[in-house]
């Protein structure tokens, strides 16, 4: 396959910063990795503007930026930026939702304002729209139909890799001052925000990463009778490296400051294929 420029960038972007999302595009016809690829370059273009910026005014900027690109490339003039002309090309080729990259934007706003959770369900909210319309963009370049079985499958994959995610790397966001964890999880746990940053575990930290981390584990195991077609594995196996990552946790009583949670999964590409061949996407 004769790839171009822009996507081996975006290939190799994705391979470095989202080695998960690049494993997982391996599962998917050749031809249509480009464009899993140009997605996830995307996410990730617009993911670290909260890391990049000094201040939200500059991060609201650049995500206008980007929000302007994808208005562009769906009026058929995409600008002169290798992600961009990658995703131009997806665009066209696959017929991404335009609200879909939109809403990804859009969910990154909550980045910049540093705005707590007041409750699971606003937690789950944003990571409804930072996570799942990547997914649900996949299935669309897998030319899969998005019947109530396949949406319930993204949807729940997304959610719990998601989960997972912010669970394995808790330590990294608290360094930063960022507080993910639900108030209401907080308030009953008796954990203060001065306890939660001072980069230390407590019993009151593992036990709310535990209440998340079951909540996941039950919506996994509530789809897990889903029978999928291989075509839609691309874009439902990150819900097999949830399970992954949440089992280590439940291993070490979910204390995410034990480095082994943080590690990438052995094995990975071949752990994945074991479970392609047997028909298993969690």
């Amino acid at each position: 396959m004769n790839w171009n420029d822009n996507d081996i960038y975006c290939r190799d972007l994705v391979r470095r910063v989202a080695h998960d999302a690049y494993v997982v595009s391996l599962f998917a016809p050749v031809e249509k990795r480009p464009a899993l690829w140009a997605i996830h370059a995307f996410n990730h273009e617009i993911a670290k503007i909260r890391e990049t910026v000094s201040e939200p005014m500059l991060g609201e900027i650049r995500l206008q930026w980007w929000s302007d690109a994808i208005e562009e490339i769906c009026k058929g003039t995409p600008r002169q930026h290798q992600v961009v002309q990658a995703l131009a090309h997806a665009y066209e080729r696959w017929g991404l939702d335009r609200e879909e990259l939109q809403t990804l934007i859009m969910g990154r706003m909550n980045d910049l304002k540093n705005k707590s959770f007041a409750n699971v369900e606003t937690l789950f909210a944003y990571i409804d729209k930072t996570v799942t319309p990547l997914n649900r963009l996949a299935l669309k370049v897998l030319e899969v139909p998005e019947n109530e079985k396949n949406t319930l499958a993204v949807s729940t994959a997304s959610l719990c890799y998601g989960i997972a995610g912010l669970l394995r790397a808790a330590p990294y966001f608290f360094k930063q001052n960022r507080n993910f964890l639900p108030v209401d999880l907080m308030d009953e746990a008796g954990l203060s925000e001065r306890t939660l940053l001072s980069l230390r575990p407590s019993s009151e930290l593992s036990k709310i990463i535990s209440r998340l981390g079951e909540m996941a584990f039950l919506r996994l195991d509530e789809v897990a009778g889903i029978k999928l077609s291989r075509a839609a594995y691309p874009a439902v196996l990150s819900a097999v490296q949830a399970r992954w990552y949440l089992m280590r946790l439940k291993r070490v009583n979910y204390d995410p400051y034990i480095y082994a949670v943080s590690l990438p999964i052995p094995f990975h590409e071949v752990r994945l294929a074991l479970k392609v061949w047997s028909r298993k996407w969690q």
